[in-house]
This record gives C-alpha cells, sequence and structure tokens, in this order.
C-alpha cells in the first residue's frame, strides 16, 4: 500500500514538475528578469530529485532491516540544499538579479560549509531511536545535522528580510507573507519527516511540495504583473513637508494630498496603517474621514483611485498594454485588477478601451 502510494505522490509531482516546468521555460523570455528560467530549473531538478527522496527509505530498509533513520544524513544536507534553491526563485521575484555576486555566494555558503565534511569522509552514527539520538547527540556529525535544520528553518523565513523596491518588483507584502508561509510549511513537515520513523510525513510533505509548486506556476503564468520594460520605474513623490498637527476634523485635506499629490495609491503596499503614519494619524480616524467624504472603506478608495489612472490613461492611448497599466497603477495581481474595473467601471478594459478608441474617432 505505501509503495503505491509513494508511486502515486511521486508521479503527480514528476508530472506537475515536468509540465509547468517547460511551460515556463518556454515563456522565459516573456519577463524581464530570471525568475522564470529559475523556476523551470528548479522544476527539473524535482523531476530528477523526487524519485530518490521518496524511495530512500523503502531501499535503505531493504539493505539494512532497519527502519528510516532519524536525522538521516542525506536527508538533512539534502533539505539544506533544497530550501536553499527553493527561495531562490521568490528571491528573484522580490529583487530582481538580487542573487549574483557576493550576494549569490552569501546565500549558498552555508549548504556548502556543511557539505564540505561530508566530502572529506566524514563519518555518521546511524540514529534510528531518540535513544540513539540522546547518546550521541554531543557527536560533530550529529551537531552537524542538527545544524541542518537550523540553518533550514532560518533560510525559511529569509524572504521576509529581502529589501526591495516597489517600483521595480512584480512582488508585494502579502506576496512575500504567502510565500513565506509555504516555505515554513515545508520546513515544518521536513522536520517532522527527519525527525520520525514515518512514511506519512515523506509523503505530506511532497504533497505540500506539490502545492508549492502549483502555488509559483499560477502565480508566474496566470495573476503575476512584471515591470514595463524599457521604462522608467515610478519616481517618489516629495514627502519633505512636515505633517501638520492633526485634529479629527482635518483629516481629509492631508488624505487628499497622500493621494492627489503622493500618489500613494501606487505603493503596492500602501494600507491604512501607513497612510494614518504619514498624516500623524490612527487607522480609525482615516477610515471614518475616507467613508464620510467618499462613502467608500480605505481598500476600495485605493482601488477606485488606481482605476480611474487606468481609465484616464486608456482614454489617452486606448492601445496600450494593459498589463502596464494594471502595474503602474499599484496592482501586482491581473485578477484583482480586472476585478476592480470591471467593479468601477462596469466593463472590463479591453471594452473600456475599444469605447475610448470609438469615441476618439
Amino acid at each position: 500500500m505505501d509503495e503505491y502510494l509513494a508511486i502515486s505522490i511521486a508521479s503527480v509531482w514528476m508530472t506537475v514538475a515536468l509540465g509547468c516546468g517547460v511551460l515556463v521555460w518556454i515563456k522565459r523570455k516573456e519577463v524581464p528578469d530570471r525568475s522564470r528560467t529559475i523556476l523551470s530549473l528548479l522544476s527539473f531538478a524535482a523531476v530528477l530529485c523526487v524519485p530518490f527522496y521518496l524511495f530512500a527509505p523503502v531501499f535503505e530498509h531493504e539493505l539494512t532491516g532497519q527502519t528510516t533513520q532519524l536525522l538521516s544524513p542525506q536527508l538533512c544536507i539534502g533539505g539544506l540544499w533544497a530550501i536553499t534553491l527553493f527561495v531562490c526563485y521568490p528571491i528573484e521575484v522580490i529583487r530582481p538579479y538580487g542573487l549574483r555576486g557576493r550576494w549569490l555566494a552569501l546565500h549558498f555558503l552555508p549548504a556548502v560549509l556543511v557539505t564540505l565534511p561530508v566530502l572529506l569522509g566524514l563519518h555518521f552514527h546511524e540514529l534510528h531511536s531518540w535513544a540513539d539520538l540522546r547518546a550521541n547527540i554531543g557527536e560533530f556529525d550529529v551537531l552537524l545535522r542538527l545544524l541542518c535544520l537550523l540553518l533550514l528553518g532560518i533560510i525559511s523565513l529569509v524572504l521576509l528580510f529581502v529589501p526591495y523596491n516597489w517600483r521595480i518588483s512584480s512582488a508585494d507584502n502579502r506576496w512575500i507573507r504567502r510565500t513565506t508561509l509555504v516555505s515554513q510549511g515545508i520546513t515544518v513537515l521536513f522536520y517532522f519527516s527527519a525527525l520520525s520513523n514515518q512514511p506519512v510525513f515523506f509523503y505530506l510533505h511532497v504533497i505540500w511540495g506539490i502545492f508549492a509548486s502549483l502555488f509559483f506556476f499560477y502565480f508566474e503564468l496566470v495573476t503575476r504583473l512584471v515591470p514595463p520594460a524599457g521604462k522608467e520605474p515610478i519616481q517618489k513623490a516629495d514627502k519633505t513637508a512636515a505633517a501638520p498637527a492633526l485634529s479629527k476634523g482635518n483629516l481629509w485635506p492631508r488624505i487628499c494630498q497622500v493621494m492627489d499629490e503622493w500618489e500613494e495609491w501606487r505603493n503596492p503596499n500602501t494600507t491604512v496603517e501607513t497612510v494614518s503614519h504619514a498624516i500623524g494619524s490612527n487607522r480609525s480616524y482615516v477610515g471614518q474621514a475616507i467613508r464620510e467624504h467618499t462613502g467608500l472603506t480605505f481598500n476600495d478608495f485605493m482601488n477606485q483611485k488606481r482605476i480611474e489612472f487606468m481609465a484616464s490613461e486608456l482614454r489617452r492611448e486606448p492601445g496600450q498594454d494593459q498589463k502596464t497599466l494594471y502595474f503602474e497603477a499599484g496592482f501586482r495581481s491581473r485578477t484583482a485588477a480586472y476585478r476592480n474595473f470591471v467593479k468601477f467601471m462596469g466593463c472590463s478594459p479591453t471594452d473600456y478601451a475599444t469605447g475610448a478608441g470609438a469615441s476618439a474617432r
């Protein structure tokens, strides 16, 4: 039963990884960075590694008569390499061409350092129970495996600390948080796999890997918006003017300044908290002021600004690339941009552009 389940899970992941990897490779030149190249290469690597990852415990049992080891050295070091490679794609999305030179070397340095003792012939104790682990806890090879687990957990959080400029990045804070949760899910399930003799955790780990693959491929091929090629990034508005002391009654002029002069709606990470901080107030007063003057929630107010910008640009130039407009308006998802355009304009961007073009003629 376990063998059939393993074959089924491996087949699904390999099919998803191979099919989507080929598709992304074919379409890799549609984006101005290396993200699709990295994602496709990682997919091909998964196709090669998944069978070994799933069936290594089976082969070990056949050869030694023992169940899967606790903290198997191949699993620990391989897992560290896997998570190091896994986060390369989201790092490229967050900070295009950020992984090169010394930053690329630093990113792979932990995995390289823990691999060196293995290449030098380090002997590993076999750990088949928690009693074995406690008895050998002070041995270098055991400490090295525990270090791998620690580094794996740290790397799964690295996306939260990658500096990025939203003007040239196709990521936003929401996507970064979601991707970090995906990588943490992989890490947690890996911990259960490495610290137990239960094959079920291997299978759950691979199933979560399938989900992670689909999450990335859907984002890359369906929803992701990329910066327009060959255009200057949006210039940062001048915010040097000091915010006056505000009372609840005179918030609206300052909110209008933030939105109309600073164009904070272009920033996909703008929230009611960031606006409140910018004008020296609190989120409750800001939200209330917006509702009193527009009848909209803060999010609808922001999205209305974005859609008004898109509509104005489509009237000016009906034939321009709509995905570029989505990005410049502050959206980072095609579906969100399309949904809000229909919500506020009553038709799709294509229909609106067609009508604008007909009126111009």
